[in-house]
């Protein structure tokens, strides 16, 4: 009672300025004025050195709990003199007496939004780093990758490391030296604005936690998981980054699968990477230009999307539940690169918010997740670990629907109106393996890709009416006007969609599932002269979609 007026509106102003005078590279230190701001600094600093975790909101003392949050909001790093915080928690150690430190010259290639540097800022000492390339790209220097959802401190017991362990991103020059000390280190990460530009840095009186870009960083990187003289480790790759605890990224590359971090980082570009990005339709470095999605695209006059940008993963906490999307998502499992929460929060990031009217948000999450199992399986014969379907429940409801007066009340009753999301998922591969079986799909799976790019290109022509009237014949809705598009009907939409990127007609099969079109929508259909989709349902055993 009585937080946000009594200090958290205080806490988030003192926060703002501090991290405002970071990024501006206002050293307040060396400047006689700044008086308040180097007194709040310095009773945040105060605060530290007593902090002990973990603190539970209830239990302990308002005042140390209070003191504790306070410093977490009064982080200010464009200094010289920085205590290191004496208690972390569960971030990691503060006394790094072990280590000497290093000064390294590290070169990349930009790439948004950002990518780990390879080298570990040191609690409480300072980093110089030093921009030598000439390259047009604006690139700003930050300390860890952490979103401070994933400290959760008003949790029973939650409050087990500070809050907000990512520090501001401060801007470097080309020629240009910054020096930041920050109380609590971590990995140090590189920020870009734009692609494939050469930069260079150097980075004086760092540590070199465990780290792995290439083959070349393979024994290194495995003497320092066993040395665990830090504990952060990070394995990179040019699509996907992984984020990880000492002991987390132990058991990701020690998975019988990998064995080792270059077949964890080759597993991460084909199965984390391409196939997921390839599902949803893109192209870009890493992702299979997969002919029965780009054929049929360029057919139509479709534009293909680029994706070149790195993704990344925290393992460590999660913001939200168990794994939490993003990019970084962050979870408290190991990383696997055919783990299903793995895929599935990076299939957050790439469901796109249309679903079939009354379906719930998970219902379209898992298809990039099941598709890189199978192509797991089909590479290696391994076993996919794919998630069990309700498909013989929902059989059994279409199979009885046909003996009811009201067939399709009996699915709305037994089937949609007490549906989860696994339901949404079994009529959606349904719907792949009937393109797959009427031969409109080689691999029925890329169902998903071909509606994905269809719903671009949709979003794109409804910029204007104009844009609307030359591409909606290529779109499947020449029937439909400018005015119409304003609000279609997901079921509708999906209908039509379906059947254009299938070349089928779904009228019958959607009748099948009882799902609710309009008249346009069904007239639509017809005109496009399509074969008509059977009405028929597969036989799958629970997990036994995901071999093929």
């Amino acid at each position: 009672e009585g937080l946000n007026l009594e200090f958290q509106a205080g806490a988030s102003a003192v926060r703002n300025m501090l991290n405002a005078l970071d990024s501006g590279k206002q050293a307040i230190f060396e400047n006689s004025s700044y008086r308040i701001q180097k007194l709040l600094a310095l009773t945040a600093d105060k605060f530290r050195e007593t902090v002990t975790y973990p603190m539970d909101k209830v239990t302990s003392s308002d005042t140390d709990f209070m003191k504790s949050y306070y410093a977490d909001h009064a982080v200010y790093n464009y200094r010289s003199i920085n205590p290191a915080q004496h208690d972390m928690g569960n971030f990691s150690r503060s006394d790094f007496s072990h280590i000497t430190p290093i000064t390294k010259t590290v070169g990349m290639e930009s790439k948004e939004s950002f990518r780990s540097a390879g080298v570990y800022a040191l609690p409480g000492q300072t980093v110089n780093i030093t921009r030598h390339d000439n390259s047009d790209v604006d690139t700003k220097i930050f300390i860890n990758t952490l979103r401070s959802g994933a400290t959760h401190q008003f949790a029973k017991n939650g409050y087990k490391r500070p809050k907000f362990l990512q520090s501001t991103a401060v801007d470097i020059k080309s020629g240009e030296t910054i020096s930041l000390t920050s109380p609590y280190g971590g990995p140090l990460q590189v920020r870009f604005s734009e692609n494939d530009l050469p930069v260079s840095f150097t980075f004086e009186n760092v540590g070199e936690h465990a780290y792995w870009a290439s083959d070349a960083d393979s024994a290194s990187f495995e003497a320092k998981l066993a040395a665990a003289e830090y504990d952060w480790a990070e394995v990179v790759t040019p699509g996907f980054e992984v984020h990880s605890k000492l002991d987390k990224m132990r058991i990701s590359v020690m998975d019988d699968n990998w064995g080792n971090a270059q077949a964890l980082a080759s597993a991460t570009m084909r199965y984390m990477h391409n196939f997921p990005h390839a599902l949803a339709g893109f192209q870009g470095p890493g992702i299979d230009a997969i002919p029965e999605i780009h054929d049929f695209a360029n057919a139509n006059g479709w534009t293909i999307e680029t994706l070149d940008k790195v993704k990344h993963m925290n393992a460590d906490q999660a913001t939200c539940g168990y794994g939490c999307s993003g990019n970084p998502y962050d979870a408290y499992w190991a990383y696997n690169p055919i783990g299903h929460g793995d895929v599935h929060e990076l299939g957050h990031g790439l469901q796109g918010p249309r679903r079939f009217s009354g379906w719930q948000n998970h219902t379209m999450t898992n298809y990039y997740s099941y598709y890189t199992k199978s192509q797991f399986h089909k590479d290696t014969g391994g076993d996919p670990g794919c998630q069990a379907l309700p498909f013989e429940k929902m059989f059994n409801v279409l199979q009885a629907s046909v003996t009811k007066d009201d067939s399709a009340a009996h699915i709305k009753e037994n089937l949609w109106d007490k549906m989860g999301w696994s339901e949404g998922a079994g009529m959606f591969i349904q719907m792949m393996m009937a393109a797959q079986d009427d031969g409109a799909l080689s691999d029925g799976w890329l169902l998903r890709a071909r509606l994905h790019l269809l719903e671009r290109e949709y979003n794109r022509a409804r910029a204007d009416e104009t844009t609307w009237n030359a591409k909606r014949t290529n779109l499947g809705f020449g029937q439909y006007s400018f005015a119409d598009t304003m609000d279609v009907d997901n079921n509708d939409w999906y209908l039509i969609a379906v059947s254009y990127v299938t070349q089928r007609n779904y009228n019958d099969y959607f009748d099948m599932w009882a799902m609710p079109v309009t008249g346009k929508a069904r007239q639509q259909v017809e005109s496009l002269g399509y074969p008509v989709m059977k009405q028929q349902y597969f036989k799958s055993e629970s997990r036994e979609y995901c071999y093929g």
